[in-house]
């Protein structure tokens, strides 16, 4: 066996301060947020006015979801805060963090779209609630155990997460390749496992006009009667397999490129968390799509440029 290849961080100063300034709270609050932070003017519309912008409801849940805290604890660091640095605005109660969150549009940050975007697509699990896994393998389970499946695209050239979907647990992966695209223009290719191998992959990609880089399931067959889109671009691959096989194919598509979205998985879990805080799927959404967002802000605050030594 070969010697394992071993890499250096070629950008370490810059990286370095981008990892310190993570933890600085100027990049997670900022001056806009404070500035419009309550809202005083009327909006025309029946009913109360709302006493918060969407971009104080938004800051104050980002540092709930940073800092993994519970909403009242929330609501408790923000009134610290306001205090320590005298600012004449009020933190919201916990209850209306709550509320507001279920009908919050966030934007995931991402920077301005370029043409023709490589694209890797996967999904993963986080729990609500129920038993963890060492409890799981070593004495089984003793009660229902409750998960969602969060669905993420990136950028291969950015690392940015470009879309995201949160599900049922008994939604399959290749059912939300659909929701994703449409959040994303300009697509060149798709990337996805084995899973994504059918038509609820397949169709959404001939649709947006991208490549499909997708392994065939083994044995997989070709179709000729009436083609569709989407077997068009399956035949297509089938055929690369079948001429190339699966390790010359895996190189020269660039299918192995798919490793950066589980490191986007990976990323996600050590950051955010492997569970979710809320219990309402329209708050989880929510909270899923504030976890890409602070991804994303990570991003762009620096990356490590590795090089092989």
């Amino acid at each position: 066996m070969g010697q394992k290849a071993t890499y250096k961080v070629g950008n370490w100063k810059e990286y370095n301060r981008s990892l310190i300034n993570r933890g600085n709270l100027t990049v997670w609050i900022s001056d806009e947020a404070i500035a419009t932070w309550n809202l005083t003017s009327p909006t025309g519309r029946k009913g109360r006015t709302k006493t918060y912008s969407d971009l104080a409801i938004e800051t104050a849940l980002t540092l709930r979801c940073l800092l993994g805290l519970p909403l009242r604890q929330t609501q408790g660091f923000l009134e610290g805060l306001i205090k320590l640095l005298d600012l004449k605005i009020d933190a919201p109660n916990y209850s209306t963090l709550s509320r507001r969150a279920d009908s919050l549009a966030i934007d995931l940050g991402v920077l301005a779209s370029r043409s023709n975007v490589d694209v890797a697509i996967d999904a993963t699990g986080l729990k609500v609630y129920g038993e963890g896994e060492w409890k799981m393998r070593t004495h089984g389970k003793n009660k229902r155990r409750t998960w969602r499946k969060l669905h993420i695209a990136i950028d291969h050239k950015t690392n940015e997460i470009v879309a995201v979907t949160l599900t049922k647990s008994n939604v399959h992966d290749s059912m939300e390749t659909s929701s994703l695209l449409d959040q994303i223009d300009n697509i060149a290719s798709v990337t996805a496992d084995k899973g994504y191998d059918n038509k609820n992959a397949y169709e959404p990609i001939a649709a947006k006009g991208a490549k499909a880089i997708i392994p065939p399931r083994s044995g997989a067959a070709l179709k000729l009667q009436n083609p569709t889109w989407g077997d068009v671009e399956r035949n297509r691959l089938v055929r690369e397999h079948q001429l190339l096989g699966k390790d010359a194919w895996k190189s020269g598509s660039g299918y192995r490129r798919r490793v950066l979205v589980e490191t986007s998985i990976g990323r996600y879990k050590r950051t955010i968390g492997a569970s979710m805080h809320s219990r309402n799927l329209g708050r989880q959404k929510a909270e899923v799509r504030l976890g890409a967002k602070i991804l994303n802000q990570m991003t762009h605050l620096g990356m490590p440029k590795s090089y092989k030594v």
